[in-house]
């Protein structure tokens, strides 16, 4: 099927966003939905009141920019439609007949594109000239008759908000209210309130209307009671105070109405809409080739006597069953479910004039489409939950679909899909604000009390997993210990013997601790005080089970990295003896007592929660030991604790996501004292100035004016605008992660991680392997890889080229951080990095040894190789924080960010020193006289030698940029200057380097060892052998060239470091927050590349379209020209092949660099070919061909989401093989396609294992003598077939200039020619003679072309 649309993709939604009136999201819920559709009913209704007539209605052609106005009365929600012909209707089944059937949320955005990408086979479309606009309008015409068909049988509003009280108001009270409730708006603060017939005397303040979120307290309720009551513990420490705060004026009284919720009827009247939804769904998500015969093969009428729309469809309803019916029950909740409505009653306690509220929830469990009820009592009232909100109960619900949450019974997770570790949890209960930027920003300060304790952590665990340590050996190891974190003492200024002294001073107390908790018989058992209520007991640890566990509880929203998991054996004279698994917490720090020590017993809380999911037992008690103070505490946990905790990780969860999609922060502290010492005091203020907040909101006085007094309301636009558009990127990659745990036990095909791989038993180093830098590595195969097949030495399977199930088709790639799962259901058993990967095998390295949890250490070997894994690539680590903070360190108070922020922000134009004055310099003497310079690339260099700001260099396909960059280095060398290069990848630094070491210069290089390229890894620190801070600074001050990627700037090599110069080389490719990073630590920067080249890879719709796929580079470029040098002399393709991208992109600025490049021809070693077509394609006086392929015809092939050829994946085969057997180098062949699928596909059919197949991505900066291009898309209605891969010109431009003496085009003239650039192009080649229209004949001619149409279906 096509993508479905997400939400903000459209140029509409763009211009929303400049008039600041937000469209609102599209997870409302079923009834926000069908509101969208009927607001010109409502509208006309309420004009309407006192005339009645009947209700007309048409859908609005663009829904989205449609924001409910705030004096429509609300519509009934459901409509009861049946979907058939008149003859044979389609009945719906009542709930209890229809448990199986799931309903997918409806995720749609009008008006919007749908977002593309390499995997996607769908065209353009939008929302006005979709299929689905003229079903809807079919549709609407009969809403009327639905609407007043559910009227009569459910009496039912469901869109008002329920009144908090149950008695009935006298008619004309003032107080009747009824509120329109939709989740928060992502971009906008603002919130929807509706009345009926009355408005509401005073609006809600929109922090206000945040934080209602659909429940409601009277006034009466506050006059008598004071505060909303519930049953917490006075005991706990972890009391959560209630979220919603009201004022004394606030006019939220009324009424409250009947409950109708369980009504019978109204069921069976959802369970209808919900069966429209999903078929409108299905309209908006079918493919071109279906949609076009649309028609043909769906009719909608109207039924003449009883008014029900007919549909008749030649295919099977798409609702069915995504799991059996026998795999769901009812009664517990295994899924998350979605938020329809929340409303509050309230129930009499023991005396008449006591009245308890409680919060009610109707819930849709989109699995199945059965709706549930969740009530809220207690503490649990307070919590934040609104319609739209996806929440996961831990609990059963009744034979009713009801489950009760209270004080004493069950839990509620809201937005279970963010994992939050324990450790924010617990830090934000003394500023949310502050824990909000933790999860935000990542800083690159580096703390000596931070690194104490994370030295102290690795030799306490040495010492637990030792079986019998010693003095001795801590001491010893407290001396690796150092050496393996050499690079951070640097950074934080520490000489190794001091350091030496604090750690050996600290050895006696964890020896002892070691002794008397591990090895008990020689000092006897020592006791542990577990609280009042679990007393003291005594305690041994009888197994260590693993130190530094990662764990993942998706059921809790949670995650954690675990000190130690410890199995212990407890002895109390109430209980007797026992044996448990617990976590084990160590404490360096001082704090034992007050706030902190509240938040350690709150870290070990929630480590007992993730251990139980991930051993699959109840854990309820854990340890923490205070190295400070050598003191022992037992944590036991409470219901009272657990609820309070896990009801402020929903508080965080919220204020992360509201964050995430409104860029509002919790409020400021307004604590002077504890903000002063913040380490987010700067970004705190500038947001809070940024976002409206002022001195007296901030309660900070003259620090804030300090903080942000020098920056302008320009400043702020660009850091707001920004700060949203990474938060719209991180949101579109987040979702992959989410993924990992949903798709458990599910084969996925279009992952773009691994499924299906175990553990390579053949492999010689497994399992007692251990590199040198004391990571253990793995090697995974497919499940299915015959044991017959064997490996050549260049890692390669013999005999498995034609299979396709043996290829690890995926996006993973060498250097990739990856979490290890396994199909069984254990998430996140491990994260690692991929240090090798094939067609057949991927290796990655892992900090530990592998170990499922819960296992005993004999049974370890058998069941690893027993299971079945999955490898997904971790997609949110660090970028959008370090993306986050290199943008708010735009903004700060120094002298490097007003500089940057003058040229960046304020597009200042850059100065240049005059050349005259450099007459002597040594630096533009060698410039000139070095013969291996064109004129272009000597006045590139000498404009990065005169540039007092910045330069950019224009480097056009093929023109040597790299090859200038090397002698600008060499030329800045001579001057003394020091030196940063940067780039995105690895890839495309170690490609700098390499030709560098070439010219015998010495650099630096900063990466991850294994991700760095073989020919530079000796310039890696790990692998000179430095063990010492001296010697690192020696290092650093013999070396004037560092290199790193854009993201790695936070190593601790660069820790207080300055450069004179920072190159970043393809810089068109980077976006602008992460092209920051490096910028900050020079005082001139080049920015070298080509915009019109592959853009920033930008994964969000919307976030492309407001801008994220412009780079500085580009941004610069557009500002300043005259920065500009550029370099047009090309040195790759021969003057057939160059001419196209000089006349469809460059203006006819490229020129070949010789006439031996112009004239350049592939060389045939052997005899002509047999067949006359390959003859005429391989033609070497033809550089250029397009081989035309409406004649036989070649379709397209759409799967799912994905589109290929079969047959243009044959041709280019079959050419591929008649170029070696010419005598071509496999090595001098590439073959290109814009689609992943096609890439694969042709993998599996082109016998020549080392010819690079890959899409036009991952071609940029790669040459091949010979290029073949699948275009790939052809279709029997070319004029619906508008890709937008083919029509992105700076894609084209990519695959057109990777060629040097053959181009070889295959696709459907007919189709492409849509795409105004590819007309172009066929016009060109044209030109050039060089159309050549394949035929059914030819086609046959082949044997491998012959067997094609027998082979699709494998395939």
């Amino acid at each position: 099927m096509a993508p479905r649309k997400k939400y903000g993709s459209s140029s509409s939604s763009k211009k929303s966003n400049q008039n600041h009136q937000q469209s609102q999201p599209s997870k409302f819920g079923i009834q926000h939905f069908f509101d969208r559709h009927t607001q010109n009913v409502a509208l006309s209704a309420s004009q309407n009141a006192k005339t009645p007539q009947p209700l007309q209605t048409s859908v609005p052609k663009n829904p989205s920019q449609s924001t409910p106005p705030s004096s429509l009365t609300a519509i009934p929600a459901a409509t009861f439609v049946e979907f058939g012909n008149e003859e044979n209707p389609i009945e719906v089944s009542p709930p209890h007949v229809s448990k199986s059937v799931p309903f997918k949320r409806f995720k749609f955005s009008p008006g919007m594109l749908i977002k593309q990408s390499q995997d996607d086979g769908g065209d353009e479309i939008t929302w006005k000239i979709s299929p689905v606009n003229e079903r809807l309008q079919a549709v609407s015409k009969h809403l009327p008759e639905m609407m007043r068909a559910l009227a009569d049988a459910s009496k039912l509003n469901s869109l008002n908000f329920h009144k908090c009280s149950q008695k009935q108001s006298p008619p004309g009270s003032v107080g009747k209210l009824e509120t329109w409730l939709s989740s928060p708006a992502p971009k906008a603060p603002e919130r929807s309130v509706i009345v009926s017939k009355k408005i509401f005397p005073r609006a809600l303040e929109p922090e206000q209307a945040v934080e209602f979120q659909g429940s409601c307290v009277t006034s009466s309720d506050r006059n008598n009671t004071g505060a909303v009551k519930h049953r917490q513990s006075p005991f706990s420490p972890f009391r959560t105070p209630p979220s919603m705060s009201y004022g004394p004026d606030d006019p939220v009284n009324g009424s409250m109405s009947k409950e109708t919720g369980d009504q019978p009827g109204l069921r069976q009247h959802r369970k209808a809409l919900l069966e429209l939804l999903d078929q409108v769904e299905d309209v908006i998500a079918v493919e071109e080739s279906v949609t076009n015969d649309l028609e043909a093969n769906l009719s909608i009428s109207q039924g003449d006597k009883n008014n029900t729309i007919s549909v008749e469809a030649d295919t099977a309803p798409k609702t069915l069953a995504k799991f059996p019916p026998q795999r769901f029950n009812r009664r517990s909740s295994e899924h998350n479910l979605l938020v329809l409505e929340v409303y509050e009653k309230h129930k009499t306690g023991d005396s008449s004039s006591d009245l308890s509220p409680f919060k009610v929830i109707r819930l849709l469990n989109e699995q199945c489409g059965e709706e549930q009820t969740l009530h809220l009592h207690d503490e649990w009232f307070n919590s934040i939950i609104g319609p739209g909100d996806t929440i996961h109960v831990i609990g059963e619900f009744d034979e009713q679909g009801k489950c009760v949450v209270d004080h004493d019974n069950n839990l509620v997770i809201v937005v279970p899909d963010i994992l939050v570790s324990g450790t924010r949890v617990a830090a934000s209960f003394s500023c949310p604000r502050r824990t909000v930027l933790d999860e935000r920003l990542k800083c690159s300060e580096h703390s000596t009390a931070a690194l104490i304790g994370t030295l102290l952590h690795q030799i306490f665990q040495a010492g637990l997993l030792k079986e019998l340590p010693t003095k001795g050996f801590l001491e010893e190891y407290a001396r690796i210990v150092l050496q393996k974190n050499v690079e951070s003492l640097y950074a934080c200024g520490v000489k190794e013997k001091d350091m030496l002294i604090i750690l050996i001073e600290a050895i006696p107390r964890i020896m002892n601790w070691l002794i008397s908790f591990r090895h008990s018989e020689k000092t006897g058992l020592p006791t542990v005080a577990f609280g009042s209520n679990g007393g003291e007991k005594k305690v041994t640890i009888s197994e260590i089970i693993d130190i530094e566990e990662m764990a993942w509880a998706p059921r809790y929203g949670l995650k954690g990295m675990i000190d130690a998991s410890v199995r212990v054996k407890i002895d109390s004279e109430t209980s007797g003896a026992e044996e448990k698994i617990m976590p084990l917490e160590f404490k360096t720090g001082k704090g034992t007592t007050g706030q902190s020590a509240m938040e350690h017993c709150a870290q070990v809380i929630l480590y007992t929660l993730l251990m139980s999911e991930r051993y699959l037992e109840h854990i309820d008690s854990g340890l923490l030991y205070y190295l400070h103070t050598d003191q022992t505490q037992g944590v036991l946990v409470r219901r009272s604790d657990l609820v309070g905790l896990i009801m402020r990780r929903n508080e965080l969860t919220k204020d992360i996501l509201k964050a995430s999609t409104t860029q509002q922060l919790p409020p400021m502290l307004q604590n002077p004292n504890m903000c002063k010492s913040c380490r987010h005091l700067s970004a705190c203020t500038i947001y809070h100035k940024a976002h409206g907040g002022n001195t007296e909101s901030s309660g900070l006085g003259d620090v804030f004016d300090t903080h942000v007094k020098h920056l302008s309301g320009t400043h702020f636009g660009f850091l707001k605008k920004w700060d949203r558009l990474i938060d719209l990127e991180a949101k579109e990659m987040q979702a992959a992660n989410r993924k990992i745990w949903r798709s458990l036990g599910l084969r996925s095909e279009h992952s773009s991680g691994l499924s299906s791989v175990i553990l390579d038993a053949s492999d010689k180093l497994f399992p007692t392997n251990c590199p040198k830098d004391g990571r253990y590595l793995y090697r995974f195969v497919r499940q299915d890889l015959p044991n017959c097949d064997q490996e050549t030495d260049n890692g390669q399977i013999l005999n498995a080229v034609s299979s396709p199930i043996k290829n690890l088709d995926c996006t993973l790639r060498s250097g990739d951080h990856v979490i290890l799962s396994t199909e069984a259901g254990h998430v996140a058993v491990a994260n690692g990095v991929i240090t090798d990967i094939s067609r057949f095998h991927v290796s990655v390295s892992f900090p530990r040894r592998l170990r499922l949890p819960g296992n005993k250490s004999s049974l370890e070997m058998g069941d690893l190789l027993q299971e079945v894994w999955r490898i997904d690539k971790d997609e949110f680590t660090t970028s959008f924080a370090i993306m986050r903070f290199n943008l708010i360190q735009l903004f700060v108070q120094s002298a490097e960010a007003s500089r940057l922020r003058k040229m960046i922000v304020d597009i200042e134009a850059p100065r240049f020193d005059s050349a005259g004055i450099f007459s002597q310099d040594p630096a533009i003497s060698y410039v000139r006289s070095e013969k291996n310079l064109n004129k272009d690339q000597r006045k590139a260099i000498q404009k990065i030698l005169t540039a007092k700001d910045y330069a950019l260099i224009l480097g056009m396909p093929g023109t040597g940029k790299t090859s200038t960059m090397v002698h600008a280095v060499k030329a800045l060398l001579m001057r003394g200057a020091s030196i940063l290069l940067t780039s995105y990848t690895n890839s495309a630094v170690d490609n700098l380097l390499i030709k560098l070491k070439a010219q015998g210069i010495d650099f630096v290089r900063i990466g991850r060892y294994e991700a760095v390229h073989e020919e530079v890894r000796g310039h890696c620190f790990s692998a000179t052998g430095t063990c010492s801070v001296e010697e690192i600074k020696l290092r650093l001050d013999q070396v004037n060239i560092v290199a790193v990627t854009c993201l790695g700037i936070t190593h601790p090599l660069l820790a207080n470091r300055r450069f004179d110069v920072c190159i970043m080389d393809e810089a068109g490719q980077i976006t602008l927050p992460v092209s920051l990073g490096p910028l900050m630590f020079a005082s001139v920067f080049v920015l070298v590349g080509d915009h019109y080249q592959l853009p920033p890879l930008v994964q969000s719709t919307e976030a492309r379209e407001n801008g994220m796929g412009i780079s500085l580079f580009c941004r610069l470029s557009e500002a300043h020209p005259q920065a500009i040098s550029a370099l047009q002399c090309q040195y790759r393709m021969n003057a057939g092949i160059m001419e196209l991208s000089n006349a469809l992109i460059y203006g006819n600025r490229l020129r070949c660099g010789s006439p031996k490049i112009a004239n350049a021809k592939l060389q045939f070693l052997c005899a002509k070919p047999s067949i006359p077509w390959l003859k005429e394609v391989l033609d070497p006086n033809k550089p250029v061909i397009f081989i035309n392929t409406d004649m036989l015809p070649a379709l397209e092939a759409k799967d799912q989401k994905t589109v290929n050829n079969p047959k243009e994946a044959y041709i280019v085969a079959e050419i591929t093989d008649e170029l070696v057997n010419k005598g071509i180098a496999e090595e001098d062949i590439g073959i290109i396609t814009p689609y992943n699928s096609q890439a694969n596909l042709i993998r599996r059919v082109v016998c020549a294992t080392s010819v690079e197949i890959h899409t036009i991505d991952k071609y940029q900066g790669r040459d091949k003598d010979c290029i073949l291009v699948s275009f790939v898309r052809s279709s029997d209605n070319p004029r619906a077939c508008k890709s937008s891969l083919l029509g992105d010109w700076q894609r084209i431009n990519v695959s057109l200039t990777r060629a040097k003496k053959k181009l070889i085009m295959v696709g459907s003239c007919k189709t492409v020619s849509n795409v105004p650039l590819l007309k172009l192009l066929i016009e060109k080649v044209d030109e050039q003679s060089g159309i050549f229209c394949i035929s059914q004949k030819d086609f046959h001619q082949s044997g491998k072309l012959k067997r094609c149409s027998q082979q699709m279906h494998v395939l």
